[in-house]
């Protein structure tokens, strides 16, 4: 009896390199983009109040907290995906920790105030 022979593999879609190669560059594009949240969170931290009650800085800290949040549902979604598909997640990593100390920061900042 003549063993069987293995399959063969069947060459991967388009759209399945691509999204393997978005996953590759996830992390560092990721790391870059919570980097850039972190500098718009030092420009609205210097932010000074106008003259009617702050209301100004209160929107820009509502729209930063969106963005943090987003930013964090985007890694925590892109790290699973990638932990999934054996990819590495150190930058992946980096960015979600960095995201927890800014989000951190800023709310022990908020009660503080």
């Amino acid at each position: 009896m003549a063993p069987e022979a293995a399959p063969t593999a069947v060459p991967s879609s388009r759209a399945q390199r691509a999204w393997a190669g978005l996953l590759r560059l996830a992390g560092p594009g990721l790391l870059a983009a919570t980097l850039g949240l972190a500098v718009l969170a030092w420009s609205a931290w210097r932010l000074r109040c106008e003259g009617f009650g702050c209301t100004f800085v209160g929107v820009v800290w509502v729209v930063l907290a969106g963005l943090w949040a987003a930013t964090l549902v985007l890694a925590l979604a892109l790290g699973a995906a990638q932990r999934r598909r054996g990819l590495g997640t150190r930058a992946s990593a980096w960015a979600l920790g960095l995201l927890l100390a800014l989000g951190a920061g800023h709310l022990l900042y908020w009660l503080q105030r």
